[in-house]
């Protein structure tokens, strides 16, 4: 079991607070680029423990890029006023499921398959 300084309540604090169907707007990016900023600060501070736990590590780096591919589209979006939610759909798919990947992670206490068998 790997002890990692990243808690449930810093996962929740990097929620997109967007519901599927949402019209993508200025202030669906708003808080699209605060959840990507949390996230990238409190990431950029684990890095160098996470870089000897390479199992653990791709479930930060699939949510960073999950919310990096979201906010991007939402950028986007927004600067050519578009706002269809079916044009972020997939974004959101992937956030939702690297979401709950790490979200899962976090309440086995960072143990991964491998960890469990030992």
């Amino acid at each position: 079991m790997a002890k990692i300084g990243f808690t449930m309540t810093d996962l929740q604090s990097t929620r997109l607070g967007y519901d599927e169907g949402q019209d993508v707007t200025p202030e669906v990016l708003k808080r699209a680029e605060k959840s990507y900023r949390v996230f990238q600060d409190k990431y950029s501070s684990l890095k160098a423990q996470l870089n000897s736990l390479p199992d653990i590590h791709y479930y930060f780096i699939a949510h960073d890029t999950s919310l990096e591919y979201f906010y991007d589209r939402a950028k986007n979006m927004v600067a050519y006023g578009t706002t269809d939610s079916l044009e972020i759909f997939g974004c959101y798919l992937e956030y939702i499921d690297t979401y709950n990947e790490l979200f899962d992670l976090i309440k086995k206490d960072f143990r991964v398959i491998d960890d469990e068998n030992n």
